[in-house]
């Protein structure tokens, strides 16, 4: 697993930390230590609801049992059991923790499903918190939100991988012969929708395989640092067994899963402003759009999806949504900048492909080199796009064009931040089938990161922020 991690490294960024993550944990746990008050830190309703059903002193203090589940997750110990057996060899650790004797399985347990929305809370405080540092860092990338779903498996009988696999591999050959038939539909008819243990853990199509899961989805800036957790998963429309493929159902997820995440993301932080949104072709629908640059001024950067590609206009616009040459398919016209005037909507301006602009004596001019123009101007073609007519196809950033392309490769951050919640921390391989106890697990990773931010910046040195290379990658 080592070289993996070295992989999803971000360049220059945060060496210090990352030597202490890899090599020096116990160095970690140091900075945790001289850095962090956690009693400074928990919202006081967190306190509150904690202490309220005793009506006096706990036998654990809440900041000693969050600051054992933080050292679980900065450790990677995947479950409580073997976290407890560390607490019971290492006096420094307990001592760090505060404890003089170490809780039972179940009272963490019981502070897991007693306290979720506390945990929840406790985690949007620290964002905000967070957030100007995130702007003091690189105020461009801290001004782009990154969106994905992804799954946490359940520790059930029905994610035995061969599974599905059998399933589809005798499906396939019995089938081979029968023309326009769904292998993938039936394949998924034939299997169960859900755990018998837990309805919420569902068959789901995530990271390339077939599994039993709890949908989450991340939300992230251009640094990779966790904005908002959702478990939207309310949408029971959404039946794998619908699509053509496992890729197919997920894209149909993302797509609806979106407006509702976002909106929770909001509510929570409504001061939050972004500039760009970065997503993968799943959220290509046209709601999206409108939602994000119409209703809250974000530039969605989002690839065409093929799916709802079908109508799309061809031969005047090409598959990235940008006007053609109309005696020349395969030629697309450039981009030349927008315009917004008095009493318009804002327009995108595209030029002919063969005319090329320049300057002459100080004031922009055109060079047309096309042999067989269709028009008699002498910079050649111009073709003005509403934004406003369709969302999805007129994108204020052209798809293709550099700037969208620079923007668009930020968004792998969010799959080593997706990385990074399952494997360093440990969440990938939980043995938990608990709905609430899961939610709880991905909270408590997220808030790590947010506690690992804060060290950085205590540490006073730039160069040292998001240095982690498995916390932030």
């Amino acid at each position: 697993m080592q070289p993996n991690l070295k992989q999803l490294s971000l360049t220059d960024i945060y060496t210090d930390l990352d030597e202490y993550f890899h090599q020096d944990k116990p160095k970690l746990i140091k900075l945790f230590d001289q850095y962090i008050d956690l009693s400074e830190l928990i919202p006081r309703s967190f306190i509150n609801h904690y202490y309220a059903p005793t009506g006096h002193p706990r036998d654990y203090k809440l900041s000693s049992m969050l600051t054992a589940l933080i050292i679980k997750m900065i450790l990677s110990i995947p479950d409580i059991s073997l976290l407890i057996n560390i607490l019971n060899l290492s006096s420094e650790l307990k001592t760090l923790c505060g404890f003089s004797r170490v809780p039972n399985a179940s009272q963490f347990s019981r502070l897991k499903m007693d306290f979720e929305d506390d945990f929840l809370v406790f985690f949007n405080n620290l964002v905000e918190i967070t957030e100007p540092i995130c702007k003091r860092l690189s105020p461009d990338l801290a001004a782009i939100l990154v969106a994905d779903t992804t799954g946490i498996e359940g520790y059930v009988k029905e994610n035995n991988p061969k599974a599905f696999d059998s399933v589809m591999r005798n499906t396939r050959k019995f089938s081979k012969n029968i023309p326009n038939f769904n292998a993938h539909s039936y394949a998924c008819s034939q299997m169960p929708k859900e755990s018998l243990s837990n309805k919420d853990i569902k068959l789901s199509y995530i990271n390339g395989h077939y599994c039993y899961s709890s949908k989450v989805a991340f939300v992230t800036n251009g640094l990779g640092i966790i904005r908002h957790i959702d478990f939207y998963n309310t949408d029971n429309s959404i039946n794998i067994a619908d699509a053509k493929s496992g890729a197919e159902h997920k894209d149909n997820y993302d797509s609806k899963s979106l407006i509702p995440v976002l909106n929770n993301f909001f509510s929570y932080h409504p001061n939050f402003k972004y500039k760009y949104f970065l997503g993968d072709a799943g959220f290509d629908a046209i709601q999206n759009y409108k939602f994000l640059f119409k209703d809250h001024d974000i530039i969605p950067i989002i690839p065409l999806n093929p799916r709802g590609t079908k109508n799309i206009g061809k031969p005047k616009i090409s598959d990235n949504g940008i006007p053609t040459c109309p005696k020349d398919d395969s030629l697309q016209m450039k981009f030349d900048g927008s315009s917004k005037e008095k009493g318009r909507p804002l327009r995108l301006k595209w030029l002919c492909p063969e005319s090329k602009r320049t300057t002459r004596k100080g004031k922009k001019a055109y060079i047309l080199s096309c042999e067989n123009p269709c028009t008699t101007s002498p910079c050649g073609r111009i073709h003005y796009t509403n934004v406003n007519d369709n969302y999805r196809l007129n994108t204020i950033i052209p798809r293709g064009s550099d700037k969208w392309i620079h923007l668009y490769k930020i968004r792998t951050i969010i799959e080593r931040t997706n990385f990074m919640v399952k494997f360093p921390m440990g969440v990938g391989y939980t043995k938990l089938r608990n709905t609430v106890s899961l939610k709880v697990e991905v909270i408590l990773a997220a808030i790590t990161q947010q506690i690992v931010i804060l060290i950085a910046d205590k540490l006073n040195k730039k160069s040292h922020l998001l240095s982690i290379k498995s916390l932030i990658a």
